[in-house]
């Protein structure tokens, strides 16, 4: 008979791998990760919202290398 722990939802720790490449370190557990990402389109949007774009900028021509 093992320890079953039941976690809130957000409160997930993260595993191992799962920390291995984020950019903060001081992030443990699920909630912290979707908040912070949640601030991140946020501020991302915001500063899309703040520019005009030329089409010339945004589309371009790609071709598909066989």
């Amino acid at each position: 008979m093992g320890l079953n722990l039941a976690y809130i939802d957000g409160q997930t720790p993260l595993e191992e791998e799962e920390k291995d490449g984020l950019l903060i370190p001081t992030i443990a557990t699920r909630g912290e990760l979707d908040e912070f990402e949640q601030q991140n389109i946020e501020q991302a949007v915001q500063w899309t919202l703040g520019r005009s774009f030329k089409p010339d900028r945004v589309f371009t021509v790609c071709s598909v290398l066989n």
